[in-house]
């Protein structure tokens, strides 16, 4: 029974992520008024590292699915364009923290609203009903990812 289950929610899994890219993922590339060039996966890190103030490398290329040869070029373009900084742990020096700059902290209130203003486009489609359900939906989703990932 387990194993069944198992497999449906792979395969409800794995139609859910092609959907989510097809409506939503799309306007990490619209995002054309921004004074930088950034990519898809420059503009997730910024928002991944204004959501938690600082982070490793490590942990960043795991967020991102990056291997780290194009995670370090890729934080050395932003560096570049003074969007993050590195600093030392002062808990352990062998380690880096990267957070963002004022510069970065602006962009990143600045592509929070454009990300908001087209998932909002998109989600105006639908009747409110569905927009709640949507909403609870990702709550369970997001619950259960936490609890996999041992944060809940």
């Amino acid at each position: 029974m387990k194993e069944e289950m198992t497999k449906e929610t792979v395969k409800l899994q794995f139609e859910m992520i092609h959907l989510f890219h097809k409506n939503f993922a799309k306007t990490f590339h619209q995002t054309g008024n921004s004074p930088y060039s950034l990519n898809k996966n420059q503009n997730k890190a910024i928002l991944i590292i204004g959501a938690v103030g600082e982070i490793m490398p490590t942990t960043l290329g795991k967020c991102l699915d990056l291997q780290k040869g194009s995670l370090t070029s890729m934080i050395d373009a932003l560096e570049r364009v003074e969007l993050v900084c590195r600093r030392g742990d002062p808990g352990d020096r062998r380690k880096i923290l990267i957070s963002l700059s004022k510069k970065g902290k602006v962009h990143r209130d600045w592509l929070t609203e454009e990300l908001e203003k087209r998932a909002s486009e998109v989600l105006n489609r639908l009747p409110e009903e569905d927009i709640v359900a949507y909403q609870e939906s990702l709550k369970t989703m997001l619950g259960t990812l936490k609890k996999l990932d041992g944060s809940a």
